[in-house]
């Protein structure tokens, strides 16, 4: 298998984000952060990747300074990770990849009568579609605006795998 081009040194921005954010256990482990997982187990349960994996992408993230690592129990050692400002700024990337999907990774029908995750506005109770500005109010949407509503398919596989 060929080696993968390292990009952390090129002036190309979409090249520089690539590097950290061309991994999809990168992607799962945020969009899991952004779902308020803070902890290794649910993240791993939740994600389906394996504890190395999981363990060695969390630790690239800290080193990244997207995530920070918080002991909450000291015996044994358990540490929850918590998106740093430049996490959260990671927000509208992940919204725009789930939009994205939305309308044109699905088969009709495939997720139900809608969306498989339908956004409601916390600040207005607006279900918010895919839009990035919010149709009740008008507030551009940011981290920690939605709240997020599984449609039933999307409910039943992630009950799977916490099983």
């Amino acid at each position: 298998m060929p080696k993968r081009a390292d990009l952390s040194d090129t002036f190309c921005p979409v090249g520089r984000s690539a590097e950290l954010l061309g991994d999809r256990a990168v992607l799962l482990i945020l969009r899991d952060l952004f779902f308020g997982r803070r902890r290794f187990e649910a993240i791993a349960a939740n994600t389906g990747l394996g504890p190395q994996l999981v363990s060695a992408r969390l630790k690239r993230l800290a080193e990244e300074g997207v995530v920070e690592r918080h002991a909450y129990q000291e015996r044994p050692s358990r540490h929850e990770y918590r998106l740093t400002a430049k996490g959260k700024d990671l927000f509208d990337v992940l919204y725009a990849m789930r939009n994205w999907a939305e309308r044109w990774a699905y088969e009709q029908g495939e997720t139900g009568d809608g969306p498989a995750m339908r956004y409601i506005h916390r600040a207005c109770g607006a279900d918010v579609g895919t839009s990035t500005v919010c149709p009740g109010c008008g507030a551009p949407l940011r981290y920690g605006d939605l709240k997020g509503e599984p449609s039933p398919a999307l409910s039943a596989e992630q009950a799977a795998r916490a099983r």
